[in-house]
């Protein structure tokens, strides 16, 4: 395999886009458009920060099992590690062309990527360090990123409802994604959010962090007027709870894998769908 390929596909790219519904839902929350300045800032926080970020810690995680997006991850490349630091480093030059506040976001997401797999501090290995930089980074800094790319004019109450619903789902979401690799990341010396929770705890938990982040998000709908949103929100634990049972019921670790990634698929393309034709119908 080329290092050429063996780079992209360990960017992960069709696991980003799961991700996408968060910067969308930022943007719809402040009212934002979405200008082709904002298309340009989400391609570069996809791509450069999402997709690089996690380039950087396959190079030292280097998995043989099921992780998110890749049923058979091939060995990291030679060029994984440097790749990931230059194509992070051009997401940095061009975010500042985007604004100062969304630099700031990237920036920070940086920062989070390595503290999160280099093995001076490898949060990844801490249960609550790993849980909390991934709701933060994808979470509530996904929505910033949203907000910081269509220029929000000021911080509301229903955009700090938002932020911390996208923190609760991503948080939900990330032991999900740990659940069929618990062997593999025990024999390397990490221990994730889904071991610390084990694998009757993880669903449960990951169901009552979807409770809380959809109440959340129901709540800022409701206090803006939107009721049918509300509506919606209020009524989404009542699936996922039941998708997030299904996806984990015991098995191999490979069909859990592949009953996850199509929970979370289906999941994410809802949110996607509802978030997109939010930040239309607000923008219009």
């Amino acid at each position: 395999m080329s290092p050429a390929k063996n780079f992209l596909i360990h960017l992960r790219l069709p696991f980003q886009a799961l991700l996408a519904p968060f910067m969308l839902f930022g943007a719809a929350l402040s009212g934002g458009r979405p200008t082709a300045r904002f298309v340009l800032a989400f391609v570069v926080l996809h791509v450069c920060f999402y997709g690089g970020t996690t380039a950087f810690n396959s190079h030292y995680d280097k998995d043989e099992g099921p992780i998110g997006g890749l049923e058979a991850p091939p060995p990291p490349g030679r060029w994984l590690l440097p790749g990931s630091l230059i194509l992070q480093a051009i997401g940095l030059v061009v975010a500042a062309f985007v604004g100062v506040g969304f630099l700031a976001v990237c920036a920070a997401f940086a920062v989070l990527g390595v503290l999160y797999s280099h093995p001076l501090t490898r949060f990844k290995g801490k249960p609550w360090p790993s849980w909390f930089t991934v709701m933060i980074g994808q979470g509530a800094l996904g929505a910033i990123a949203g907000v910081a790319a269509v220029d929000a004019p000021h911080f509301t109450v229903e955009l700090g409802l938002g932020v911390a619903a996208a923190a609760a789902i991503v948080g939900a979401i990330y032991p999900l994604s740990q659940v069929f690799q618990i062997d593999e990341d025990a024999r390397r010396g990490d221990r994730t959010v889904a071991m610390m929770l084990g694998r009757a705890g993880t669903p449960r938990v990951a169901g009552l962090l979807f409770a809380i982040g959809s109440a959340l998000m129901a709540v800022a709908a409701w206090r803006m007027g939107r009721m049918v949103d509300a509506a919606l929100f209020a009524a989404a634990p009542f699936p996922l709870t039941f998708g997030v049972a299904w996806a984990c019921r015991p098995s191999g670790d490979r069909a859990v894998f592949r009953r996850v990634a199509l929970f979370q698929i289906l999941a994410s393309s809802a949110f996607g769908v509802y978030a997109l034709a939010r930040l239309l119908l607000s923008s219009a």
